[in-house]
Parts: C-alpha cells; sequence; structure tokens
C-alpha cells in the first residue's frame, strides 16, 4: 500500500469537516436541542458521560489495521508489504449508579503477516476491565463540561511467546497494564444552530510487571531465549468532534497524539549448548492520527459508525490504515 491509497481515507475525513463548515457558514438558524441530536460516538474517544443506573451499552467493533509502511527515527517512511491485523473487540458497559460506569471489553483477532502466513484460527487477545466516575455533567448554558476520571486493567489472556508452532497466533502482551484516563465531554452550537459535541481525552498507560517471555514471541525473540520484557509506559491524548448534520447522519473525527517509551528486553539466548546474555531497547516511538468517521442513527437506541483511523505521522512506529464498524446498542 503506498500514500496514494492511503489519501481516499484523509479525503473523507476532510468531507466530513468541510459538511460541517459549510453548514456553519450558511448562516444564523433556530437552535438544535439537545434531545434533537443523536450521536453514536466518534470511533476512538471514549464517552466521559456515565449511564444512567441500570441502563447498558453495547458496541462490537469490526476491525482491520493494515500496516503498509514503517516510519523510521527521524520522521521519514519507508513502504513495506502489506500486513493485516483483523480485530473484534467489543464494549460492553453497565451504569451501576448515575455517576458510576463499568465496562468489559473482550478482544479476538486473525493476523496475516506480510510474509503471507496466517493464524492458525480465530484467537483470544488481551481483555480490559474499565471503570470510570463521571464528576460533573454539562448542562446547557453553563460552560463546564462534563468531566470523568478513568481507570482500566488490562489482562493477558492473549497468547504472546511460545510461538515456533505459528507466530501469527500471538495476539497478547504478556502484561497486566493499566491505563488512567481524564474524559471531557461539551457541546458547542454553530451558527447553524446545529450541536458541535466534542470531547478532549487524555490517558496514560503503565505494566507493573514485567512480561515473562520463553522462546518466539510477539516482541521479536527466537526460539531459545528465556527472559523478561519491560514494556515501557504510553500516554495519548485525543480530540474529538461530532457534528450534527441532520437529526439522524453525523460526521465525527478523531484527532489522536501518542507517544510510547519503548521496549526493553533483557535475557539469555540459548544456541549450540551456549547461554548468551541478551540487551536491547526499542527506543522511544510516537505518532498522529486522524480517524475521520461517518455516523446514521436510527434512534436513541441503535447508531452505526463506519470510518478509519489512519497514521499520518510518525517516528519509530507501523504506518497503518484501520478500517472499522461499530453498532452500538443502547438500554
Amino acid at each position: 500500500m503506498t500514500i496514494s491509497r492511503v489519501r481516499p481515507w484523509l479525503a473523507a475525513g476532510a468531507l466530513c469537516l468541510v459538511s460541517a463548515v459549510a453548514g456553519a457558514a450558511s448562516g444564523p438558524a433556530p437552535r438544535q436541542a439537545m434531545s434533537d441530536a443523536l450521536f453514536t460516538g466518534p470511533l476512538a474517544a471514549p464517552n466521559a458521560t456515565a449511564l444512567p443506573k441500570g441502563h447498558w451499552d453495547i458496541e462490537p467493533y469490526l476491525i482491520d489495521s493494515i500496516q503498509y509502511a514503517s516510519f523510521d527515527d527521524d520522521w521519514s517512511q519507508t513502504d513495506v508489504k502489506d500486513s493485516h491485523a483483523l480485530r473484534s473487540v467489543t464494549l460492553m458497559q453497565y451504569g451501576l449508579t448515575d455517576r458510576l460506569s463499568i465496562a468489559l471489553l473482550p478482544t479476538f483477532g486473525y493476523n496475516i503477516p506480510a510474509d503471507g502466513s496466517t493464524s492458525s484460527g480465530p484467537q483470544l487477545g488481551d481483555m480490559t476491565v474499565r471503570a470510570h466516575y463521571m464528576l460533573h455533567k454539562f448542562t446547557e448554558g453553563e460552560p463546564w463540561p462534563t468531566f470523568s476520571l478513568s481507570y482500566a486493567q488490562g489482562f493477558p489472556t492473549g497468547k504472546y511467546d511460545g510461538l515456533e508452532g505459528n507466530t501469527a497466533d500471538g495476539l497478547g502482551s504478556g502484561v497486566l497494564e493499566s491505563t488512567f484516563g481524564i474524559f471531557t465531554q461539551t457541546y458547542f452550537w454553530m451558527p447553524t444552530g446545529r450541536i458541535l459535541r466534542t470531547r478532549l481525552n487524555a490517558t496514560y498507560t503503565t505494566a507493573f510487571d514485567d512480561a515473562s517471555v520463553s522462546g518466539v514471541s510477539v516482541y521479536g525473540t527466537p526460539a531459545g531465549f528465556e527472559g523478561q520484557i519491560d514494556t515501557g509506559d504510553s500516554y495519548a491524548v485525543n480530540l474529538a468532534f461530532e457534528y450534527s448534520l441532520t437529526r439522524h447522519w453525523v460526521p465525527a473525527v478523531d484527532i489522536i497524539y501518542s507517544h510510547s517509551d519503548g521496549a526493553a528486553i533483557r535475557g539469555v539466548q540459548a544456541a549450540n549448548g551456549l547461554s548468551t546474555p541478551i540487551r536491547s531497547t526499542s527506543g522511544s516511538s510516537e505518532l498522529v492520527s486522524i480517524a475521520p468517521a461517518l455516523e446514521y442513527n436510527w434512534n436513541g437506541h441503535y447508531g452505526l459508525i463506519v470510518g478509519a483511523d489512519v497514521v499520518v505521522a510518525g517516528r519509530n512506529t507501523a504506518a497503518t490504515v484501520t478500517p472499522q464498524a461499530a453498532l452500538n446498542i443502547y438500554y
């Protein structure tokens, strides 16, 4: 995949934004009621608003992450043969109270590496449990956004080492990862009178232990390796917009910056009866991605979103296009 194959996704995002701007330029109009606006949510930024007590929300995602190039340490891009990481991620969320929501996010996947091999079948990935507490909820006429604190715990349920039989079967990380988040959401009324819903989220992820690795792993270790992987910390900032173009149609976009400290490998490599100490680091990485999408919301209970997350710049990371679709069901 070359950059020319990425441009249609960026054009789709530009079209979403142009639709909103063109509408905003048409002059003042009656102010849209919040109850009239239907949203599914953008592709990436979680909702800061807690579910009402006793309500639940299910949102299954179908995702294909296509790596078509890699970004070098100097932000330059090198083309590579396409690889695919097919994923099914389902958000299952429940309102314990009017302020506290809990969620479970199981992951399944299937890998198609650039060498033409494939996973031996659908594989279980890591699983995440998330809780977020809403400190304040936006009220029309006041300046303060909805503000929530989030904690997510990732569990290493996916296979990540011992992959001598098939490296494509690796979907896990091997570590307990904790993610701390600050989620915000507010509403703006454009000159058209239509609502622009905006989210600004920040997260920080850390692992409180190292991954114990044996043999071939998702971290690139070979057969005969025994050791530990320090996956390093990471953080991300996500600015997202949804424009209520009509009651049912909503163009949306996420703009994401992410930084990772990189992984450190330490252990021993057994070969020919000898054990050689191994020490290496992958170095830090950064990326900027844009995720345009289009939502269709039938009513307050059902919505569909289709779009793609495109890595437009990066350093020491993969260049990917990730088409995805999700159906949101709320009750």
